[in-house]
Parts: structure tokens; sequence; C-alpha cells
């Protein structure tokens, strides 16, 4: 529970400064701009700054969702970049060497990923395609129109047998029962992609977290 709150809180936060510290939408802002400081700033509020504007515009965080990769990566480029100028440092080779190396396996990565999830969306066609769902309407369609039937037969036909009654009721009720469980798996199969879901973020707020841990411990290096 207490991992859950410091999560909850950890995304309200992140979502506060994401709406507080936009990304300039003009080209080439400057330092200045992209960390929303006046010139003159302490060296202090820049490295604060810096934690706020990673939590909310690292590649990998949720409300960056809409944009492409590479306008992501772009941005995250520019904002390292500008707080190497604000702090003072130079551009170092070797640094821009391993971020370009780390994008390639970061886009490697993304591609593998997503081939293996069209692979398995081929091999699971009834979780991939659900929108073909027609025979289960008719389905249930019928079972809905055959426990008419058979509520309906001893008003119709009130010559039928009990065993004939009892073999009405027990198709009735096992036409019910499959559709409850119909209904049951497709409200548990939702239920599982709510928590892939969450999941998924809790990774994307976990990387985020160890990127900004490694970072920081590379600039104090």
């Amino acid at each position: 529970m207490q991992v859950q709150r410091v999560l909850v809180q950890t995304r309200r936060a992140s979502t506060s400064i994401h709406t507080q510290f936009p990304f300039p939408a003009h080209a080439h802002p400057s330092p200045h701009e992209i960390f929303h400081l006046p010139v003159g700033a302490s060296q202090q509020d820049i490295k604060a700054r810096y934690y706020d504007l990673v939590r909310a515009h690292h590649p990998d965080s949720p409300h960056n969702r809409e944009l492409a990769a590479a306008v992501r990566h772009a941005r995250f480029q520019a904002l390292t970049a500008a707080y190497d100028a604000l702090r003072g440092r130079a551009a170092d080779p070797i640094r821009a060497e391993l971020d370009r190396r780390k994008r390639f396996q970061d886009a490697r990565a993304r591609e593998m990923a997503r081939r293996r999830h069209a692979e398995f969306a081929h091999a699971q066609p009834e979780f991939a395609a659900e929108a073909d769902d027609g025979w289960k309407d008719r389905l249930i369609i019928a079972a809905g129109i055959l426990s008419l039937g058979v509520g309906l037969a001893p008003i119709f036909w009130p010559g039928l047998s009990v065993a004939d009654k009892m073999h009405m009721a027990a198709s009735a009720n096992l036409a019910e029962a499959r559709r409850e469980a119909r209904e049951y798996g497709h409200e548990r199969r939702l239920q599982i992609r709510r928590r892939v879901r969450e999941f998924k973020e809790q990774e994307a707020e976990r990387k985020q977290v160890a990127e900004l841990e490694r970072t920081e411990s590379l600039k104090e290096r």
C-alpha cells in the first residue's frame, strides 16, 4: 500500500510539472527558456529545475505518449544540452557517442518489442481481433430465443412429459451458464488489460527515476 501511495503521488506530481513547465513551442529555444528560469538563476535552482524537467519530458514519461519517439528524444537532448550550458559544461563527444548508441539500442529494443507483440497477436486472434465477434452475438441471440421457446413451450404444448420439460429446463440452464461464462471471460480480459497497462506505467516511472539517477551520477563524476 505504501508503494502504491508513493507511485500515485509521483504520478500526480509529474502531471503538475508537465503542465507547469511545458517545452517551448518555438524553434531553437534558449537554455533559460527551456528551464523556465530567469538569467542569473542560482546553480541550486538550476539543478532542482532539472530534476523537475526530466520527470516531465523524459522519453519514457506517460505524459509524452502522444509525441513521436524522435520528438521525445530530441526534446530530452535539448534539455540535457541546456543543463550543461547552464552549469558551464562543454559538450562531451564521448558522452554524445554514448547517447547516440543508447538511442540506437532503445530504438532496436522498441522494434523487437513491437515485433513480439505482433507475433503474439497473430498467435492469439481471439484477443487481437475482438471486433470480429459477430458469431458470439449470434450465439447469445440463439440462446435467448431457445430460452424463450423453452419457457413458452408448456403454454402451447401442455401435453409434454415431465422428462421433456426437465430436458428443456436443463438446456435453458446450460445456455444461461454459457452466457454468464462468456461475460465473466470478457470482464476478466478487461481486468488483465488494465493490470498490464498499470504495470507498464509503473515500469515507465521506474525507468524514469533510474535514468534520472544514472544521469545525475554521470554528471557528478
